[in-house]
């Protein structure tokens, strides 16, 4: 995975799932409960977004 992509998963986690960061510190800060529509959104997110990178290259 690019930086790009890495930079646009880790901002749909922060602003859609509210959480801090997607890298793993090995604390309990790892674990958060999250409602189905904030995954559910997250993954509409994701997904929308791999399909304008698939259309750029």
């Amino acid at each position: 995975m690019n930086k790009k992509t890495e930079q646009a998963l880790e901002e749909i986690a922060q602003k859609t799932l509210l959480m801090d960061t997607l890298k793993t510190r090995d604390t309990p800060g790892d674990f958060t409960d999250v409602a189905v529509w904030q995954v559910r959104r997250a993954l509409e997110q994701a997904y929308q977004l791999g399909l304008k990178q698939g259309k750029e290259q």
